[in-house]
């Protein structure tokens, strides 16, 4: 098989679900939930010797910090979707070279060579190609589903096992 082509529309919902699982699979996310634990169990054992300012804001300071990182990453998420680049569908092209998207708001393609490819996985309905441990291009996987297979066969024969995360 020479390539395989595809195209791919991301949504604001496919953007703010990959950054809530990055953020919460990381130390900031982690810290979050542990300090948001923390407050609550604290404000229960002490509940009965505080005065009432703080049996209002040990929970009030615990709820901010728990819907902070959702909601700054939902605002993201809405600012990054109305960027040109996400206005019309993704073309991506395998190649034995490497991996080729394309979009009608750029010249030339962004190339990601097979050997600079970080990561992939598959999580919760997307196929994710990691061009380092932070970024990643989102691939919705119900909309390869024609292809998916032999997409992943072709991914499999040109990167290494052990960087990928493929079930």
């Amino acid at each position: 098989m020479d390539s395989i082509r595809f195209e791919v529309k991301i949504t604001e919902e496919d953007l703010y679900k990959y950054n809530l699982h990055h953020a919460y699979s990381s130390s900031q996310g982690l810290f979050s939930v542990a300090l948001f634990v923390l407050l609550i169990v604290l404000w229960i054992l002490r509940f009965p010797i505080m005065s009432n300012a703080y049996r209002v804001m040990y929970p009030l300071f615990a709820f901010i910090i728990l819907i902070y990182i959702p909601m700054s990453l939902k605002l993201r998420a809405k600012n990054a979707i109305n960027q040109a680049v996400f206005q019309h569908p993704l073309t991506y092209e395998l190649k034995d070279d490497g991996i080729f998207i394309s979009s009608p708001t750029t010249e030339e393609p962004a190339e990601l060579p097979w050997e600079y490819v970080y990561k992939v996985s598959v999580w919760k309905g997307y196929l994710l190609i990691y061009s380092n441990r932070i970024n990643a291009y989102i691939i919705p996987v119900e909309s390869i589903e024609s292809q998916y297979d032999s997409i992943v066969s072709f991914i499999k024969s040109h990167v290494e096992d052990y960087k990928l995360q493929i079930k």
